[in-house]
């Protein structure tokens, strides 16, 4: 896992994209989308499991994907501290290089609204319930 790990970084690194998920045996998923919605498509789209993520930013929504789509690692270059204790929590391995204590919103001066959509929030099923329904709503799925 390691190896493809430090794939799913270098080719974040690389190609600026936004997130990269990695299974063995497959090419890599690349998205170059900001927010959420890249990655509750591919965990609604296809089987994950025991692949790598790595994501610009991983919050609380996104920790939650990543343990909801049994992934076994997870790199960022920013990480909150919410998103960490999911991580923990559920025993994934995690990689960051700046860790704040929330995700904020586009304009920097609020809370990123699926940090505020999860506030509360510290069970997986509830929380990819939410996730669902809020995607699902907005008709992006």
């Amino acid at each position: 896992m390691i190896r493809l790990q430090a794939e799913a970084k270098r080719i974040l690194e690389k190609e600026n994209a936004s997130l990269v998920l990695i299974r063995n045996g497959q090419d890599p998923h690349v998205d170059f989308r900001t927010g959420l919605l890249p990655l509750w498509q591919a965990f609604r789209q296809e089987n994950w499991k025991g692949g790598v993520l790595a994501d610009r930013v991983i919050g609380r929504g996104a920790a939650f994907l990543a343990v909801g789509m049994e992934l076994s690692s997870v790199y960022s270059p920013l990480m909150s501290r919410g998103a960490i204790q999911v991580l923990e929590d559920k025993g994934l391995d995690f990689y960051f290089d700046r860790e704040v204590e929330r995700i904020k919103d586009r304009s920097g001066k609020g809370l990123c609204p699926m940090e505020a959509l999860l506030n509360g929030v510290n069970q997986p099923e509830k929380a990819l319930d939410r996730l669902n329904r809020f995607f699902l709503e907005k008709s992006c799925g």
